[in-house]
């Protein structure tokens, strides 16, 4: 069993190991960073909202794929409205009626 102070290991794990486990971070960042780039470079302005959040999404599905990353939800994309301009028409107006009359006096009926 190898020991935190044998000559072949950094914080306890082999050389190896280590070396490759940070090619493959700096392989994730620069995958993340190439792709936000292209997709920055080629979004218009008007739509860097809904971009950036997509990349989010893209961040956090990759997060999964590290052994100590817990992918989060990110919010929901906004809804592009159709007709944006049109609102919804309003309820109409409820009117409560109140009496000061009982219920056994409605169910009487008076005769001429």
């Amino acid at each position: 069993m190898l020991s935190a102070l044998a000559p072949g290991t950094v914080f306890g794990v082999p050389v190896s190991l280590a070396v490759c486990a940070a090619a493959v971070l700096v392989v994730m960042v620069l995958l993340v960073t190439v792709v936000a780039w292209i997709v920055l470079h080629r979004a218009d302005r008007a739509d860097f909202p809904a971009v950036l959040l997509g990349l989010a999404h893209v961040i956090s599905a990759l997060c999964g794929l590290l052994p100590w990353g817990k992918p989060t939800p990110p919010p929901a994309l906004p809804q592009a409205h159709l007709n944006s301009q049109e609102t919804e028409p309003l309820a109409a107006p409820t009117v409560i009626v109140v009496r000061e009359e009982g219920a056994a006096s409605l169910n009487r009926r008076e005769e001429p």
